[in-house]
């Protein structure tokens, strides 16, 4: 899961009449989620270049990670903050897919998660009603007090989550315990392929599905060279918190979309590269 640059090409749907014929878009979600968005959107006509900018790796102390897989029979629920979190516990690395006691709740801040989730084996996977992300979780009645109060809880989150969740959660009298699924890093091998692709003009789109798919994209690129093959480029953000990080960076067109893959789709199919 290191390497950090290849091209899906054209799909045979991109002949010229698919809705997305034009958009060559940059996809920076790690390497698992980011293959199966090259190949929705090479689907509909789309050209991907995958170049994850955040890399996810195993935690470097897996014993708590262990500990809390055999502890959840005995907890009330278990949330999973992003489809990483969902890949690194329930499949690390590749492996079988483990199984989660049928008494726990599952809850997933929005339908990615969910999907991932789902795709793992989970059959049953609780999202917010309202925003996706951690308010909307909080919202939902079955993590308020009432539901939760005295009662263990285990969130799956990367190296340096938020930690609004966890504090909110606590304070409403639940026994919490974040556990660190995974690691995530900034690329430390040279951007050679991605700068090619924007020297090249390829690219003319940008998905950004977390806030660290921005930050660490932006260091990719030499200072003097961002306004001229970054900042104008259109990103897709597919939150607000995402998108105001894109705006503070220097682009200049940001679209907010909805969650996940099927919220990216719907705003290239409304905006595309223009």
């Amino acid at each position: 899961m290191s390497r950090t640059d290849f091209h899906l090409g054209p799909s045979p749907a991109a002949a010229g009449t698919a809705p997305l014929t034009g958009v060559n878009l940059l996809i920076t979600r790690p390497v698992m989620p980011a293959s199966r968005t090259a190949t929705r959107v090479a689907a509909l006509g789309a050209v991907p270049f995958v170049f994850p900018t955040t890399i996810i790796e195993p935690p470097a102390n897996a014993a708590p990670l262990a500990t809390a897989l055999a502890q959840l029979p005995r907890d009330y629920a278990a949330i999973f903050v992003s489809p990483s979190a969902a890949e690194m516990t329930l499949a690390p690395m590749g492996s079988a897919p483990r199984k989660l006691p049928e008494s726990l709740r599952v809850f997933a801040p929005g339908p990615g998660t969910a999907e991932e989730l789902q795709r793992l084996g989970v059959a049953t996977v609780v999202i917010p009603e309202s925003t996706f992300d951690s308010e909307g979780l909080l919202a939902l009645p079955a993590l308020q007090a009432a539901a939760v109060s005295g009662r263990r809880i285990a969130i799956f989150r990367g190296n340096d989550g938020r930690e609004l969740l966890r504090e909110a959660l606590t304070l409403r009298g639940a026994v919490v315990d974040a556990i660190t699924a995974y690691h995530r890093r900034a690329p430390q091998t040279p951007p050679t392929g991605l700068l090619e692709l924007l020297r090249s003009k390829q690219i003319n789109a940008i998905s950004a599905m977390s806030s660290d798919a921005v930050t660490h994209l932006v260091a990719l690129v030499p200072e003097s060279e961002r306004s001229a093959l970054l900042v104008s480029l259109p990103v897709y953000a597919s939150h607000e918190r995402i998108a105001a990080i894109a705006r503070a960076a220097g682009f200049r067109r940001v679209i907010e979309t909805g969650p996940g893959d099927a919220g990216l789709i719907t705003a290239l199919l409304a905006h595309g590269a223009t």
